[in-house]
């Protein structure tokens, strides 16, 4: 059993760590997006028959960069798409703080995760989360979503402030969510054994 992981805006692939722990004797490759330094070494490449999983953004990065590279989906508080569920003026707004001030900008952006003090300052790559901040208003996943074929997980947190209940419902009330009463934006930093537990149940779920 092999699974492939990829984090979410303005973290690094260290927000796996945890449920990496907990999963076992896996196979594991994590994708590291280059937001913010300090996390473990990513890949880019892993098998074709892994089992993806995606928090937020990297969710969307699965779908839009993963070319199909993968025989399930889990989402930990993704989504195919973060414009109009969010108004793209709060991601300008964010944009515009980015240039401003990139070290307090993401300092209130994990704070709202549930994840405050996550890097110092200087790991920031503010370039590559300028970039990424484009993803989140312009990528549009929904066709690719429609045309995955193949079974789908999906994890969300009731206080979620981030990626609300409400757009978490909108996206995957057809596939079922599965939720967790807490856990803020960060589900594989607050509850990784949750998480993991969740994900080794699908992925033992699935055909052989």
């Amino acid at each position: 059993m092999h699974f492939v992981l990829v984090h979410g805006w303005g973290f690094h692939a260290g927000i796996w760590a945890d449920v990496v722990g907990h999963l076992g004797d896996v196979d594991t490759t994590l994708v590291d997006l280059g937001f913010v330094s300090g996390g473990p070494k990513g890949d880019a490449e892993w098998p074709e028959d892994a089992i993806a999983v995606g928090h937020s953004l990297g969710l969307l990065w699965l779908l839009m960069r993963g070319e199909g590279r993968y025989r399930a989906l889990i989402s930990i508080q993704g989504f195919d798409r973060f414009c109009p569920h969010v108004a793209p003026s709060r991601v300008a707004s964010l944009k515009r703080g980015l240039e401003r001030d990139p070290g307090g900008t993401l300092q209130a952006f994990w704070r709202t995760c549930g994840a405050a003090g996550f890097a110092l300052p200087e790991a920031l790559n503010v370039a590559k989360l300028d970039e990424g901040l484009d993803w989140l208003m312009h990528w549009d996943a929904r066709e690719a979503k429609e045309r995955l074929g193949c079974p789908v997980l999906a994890l969300g947190a009731r206080d979620d402030a981030i990626v609300t209940p409400a757009m978490t419902e909108a996206i995957w009330q057809e596939t079922g969510i599965v939720w967790s009463p807490d856990g803020g934006h960060v589900l594989p930093l607050r509850h990784p054994r949750w998480c993991a537990r969740h994900v080794l149940e699908f992925a033992n779920s699935l055909p052989s």
